[in-house]
């Protein structure tokens, strides 16, 4: 059962900002907003999360994890209810944001709570439990939020999280003891405004950047030099402070630092193929909706069942061994995908879906288990936050990275392309075109652009997939420079 109510946290949370990105036309239907408006409810969320993560370990180790995750299921479910019935996109906005505040401590407090309730040795089989849960929020959220929305009201997304954060409540305040060990220290006020002014003006860069056209625009250029006044601030704090806000022995511990860049990566992967398939199915090849979840679905029972196999084998297998694996794994399903170029079918699609869902499976437990194996249970809420707000930041510059090359990558291939739709080209001389593409007719001339199009995006969505490979297989390297402490590592 604490197994369960470790679980319910972090997927409450990831079913809320998948199902709410499903129903937001609904919403600007509604409330009578544009799309630059209506995405405030995703962004003010977002950028609470980032802002209030890192201080809810160290709030847990003043007030004591359990009372801390106890008012974040009671704010989470009370705010979302509140936006459900908000009548204006403001109010709707500045509830979100209050949300994201109680919100950002599901996640790490459940992580922390996990690993403090099962010995280390079993470490491996829990994560694999909990990652069930985790792993299980992306895939059934857009379907579930699509159906809430069309078969009842866009304000029910909002609702579906009062069962939810009554079944955690209640679960987490019958069996989740309290926190032992963790040693109550002063609040670093200095540290918390530092790391929550990088934090935040970052993920405001990430979220808006590609609609404010980057630093072309005044608001990203002011964001960026906040985010950097931040960072500095947040360097000087751990530094020279006596009592940074985010203790020296975290920063530290060489598997924890190792992990949470590997941790990043994970999230990107994960966010990446998120965000760049399902246009990639629909647009390119004309998929619809159904089709396109229906073939991305193995993905998740992959991962499933992998984290299950892999919490079984962590006692037997050192860690390093299984998440280079992993890496490996990952690495051959992006370039799997980054060859589906002609005459595709589903089945490609999901054989590549599949083998990504294995490799997630095998990086993530032995990942999350090896980035704590070293950490004291002293510094595990600190850590677990730290950890969380850096999985969460690489999945806004995942998103940022992958959408501004593929937007770049659009432009140069078309560049490229045009000059060959040409009399003077030998192809379209000689030999039978469809008679859609005369090029004689302005007629003709409109299908052969739109096939031009669609010729350069598909490039640029093999040159993206293609750049997630190099990056994956870069990182290979970094997981044998983590510490190896027997097989529990």
């Amino acid at each position: 059962m604490i197994t369960i109510a470790c679980i319910l946290g972090p997927l409450m949370q990831e079913i809320d900002a998948s199902v709410v990105g499903i129903a937001l036309p609904h919403v600007q239907a509604a409330l009578s907003a544009g799309p630059d408006q209506v995405t405030w409810v995703l962004t003010s969320f977002l950028i609470s999360v980032a802002v209030a993560m890192p201080a809810s370990g160290v709030l847990a180790t003043v007030f004591g994890r359990k009372r801390l995750l106890l008012l974040a299921y009671t704010g989470f479910a009370l705010f979302s209810i509140l936006s459900g019935l908000s009548n204006s996109l403001t109010e709707m906005i500045s509830l979100r944001f209050i949300q994201g505040i109680f919100g950002a401590a599901l996640t790490p407090l459940s992580l922390a709570a996990l690993l403090d309730t099962h010995p280390r040795e079993d470490h491996g089989m829990a994560l694999g439990l909990w990652g069930v849960g985790i792993m299980t929020a992306p895939i059934i959220g857009p379907t579930l939020g699509s159906f809430i929305a069309e078969s009842f009201s866009w304000r029910g997304v909002f609702f579906f999280n009062l069962p939810l954060g009554m079944l955690a409540f209640t679960v987490t305040w019958l069996f989740v003891p309290e926190a032992k060990g963790a040693r109550s220290r002063p609040f670093g006020f200095a540290g918390f405004l530092s790391i929550a002014l990088c934090a935040g003006s970052l993920q405001f860069l990430l979220d808006r950047g590609e609609y404010l056209d980057w630093f072309d625009s005044s608001q990203i250029v002011i964001a960026a030099c906040l985010a950097g006044a931040g960072f500095y601030g947040f360097v000087l704090n751990s530094i020279l402070a006596r009592n940074p806000f985010i203790d020296r022995h975290v920063l530290g511990d060489r598997n924890f630092m190792l992990g949470s860049c590997l941790k990043a990566l994970f999230s990107v992967v994960l966010i990446s193929i998120i965000a760049l398939l399902p246009p990639f199915l629909q647009s390119i090849w004309g998929y619809p909706i159904v089709t396109t979840g229906l073939v991305m679905a193995p993905r998740g029972a992959a991962i499933m069942l992998t984290v299950v196999l892999v919490g079984w084998l962590h006692k037997r297998v050192g860690a390093r061994s299984l998440m280079a694996f992993g890496l490996l794994v990952m690495a051959l399903s992006t370039w799997m995908l980054s060859r589906l170029a002609v005459n595709i079918t589903p089945t490609h699609v999901i054989a590549a879906n599949v083998v990504q869902g294995v490799g997630l499976g095998f990086f993530f437990v032995p990942l999350t288990a090896a980035a704590f194996s070293t950490l004291a249970v002293q510094y595990r809420d600190v850590g677990t936050a730290f950890y969380g707000l850096i999985g969460n930041l690489g999945k806004s510059v995942g998103v940022a990275v992958l959408v501004g090359v593929l937007t770049h990558q659009t432009q140069a291939q078309h560049t490229y392309l045009v000059p060959h739709v040409s009399p003077f080209n030998e192809g379209l001389r000689h030999f039978q075109l469809p008679a859609l593409w005369d090029i004689t007719t302005p007629r003709g001339l409109a299908f052969l652009d739109a096939e031009v199009n669609r010729q350069a995006a598909l490039l640029a969505y093999s040159n993206d997939f293609l750049l997630l490979t190099f990056i994956i297989l870069a990182c290979i390297p970094l997981v044998f420079f983590m510490r190896r402490l027997g097989n529990t590592t």
